[in-house]
């Protein structure tokens, strides 16, 4: 098996896990919260702040940019060419845990709208 097939393997083996075709390519999302997909060269994973800063201080990954324009803000890109699927487990449950956190904050922005008033005259 390639270690693109290991590493999707992995990703939906990871609770709540879903996919999505986005922009041509599969997505995996928890609820709402898109945290991972594939690019024909790398995976691109939503980092919280302190596991992007480390990834890329490590050289594991670099700030994904969208269209070559401005920085998307958490993402980091990592190279899968001569990495072991192993190699990025760590990473793999940090954008997990920050995909899952994402969605409980959507869940909670996500409130019923209140009855409004009708005023009779």
């Amino acid at each position: 098996m390639t270690d693109r097939i290991l590493l999707r393997q992995r990703l939906l083996g990871l609770p709540r896990v879903v996919t999505r075709k986005m922009f041509g390519a599969e997505a995996y999302f928890i609820g709402p919260a898109m945290f991972a997909f594939f690019t024909p060269t790398a995976l691109v994973l939503r980092l919280p702040p302190s596991a992007l800063t480390e990834s890329v201080a490590l050289g594991v990954a670099r700030p994904f940019l969208s269209f070559g324009a401005a920085q998307v803000n958490g993402w980091a890109e990592l190279t899968l060419e001569g990495r072991a699927p192993g190699e990025l487990e760590k990473w793999l449950l940090a954008a997990h845990a920050s995909g899952t956190h994402a969605a409980r904050s959507a869940a909670r922005r996500k409130r019923p709208a209140r009855a409004r008033r009708i005023a009779r005259r």
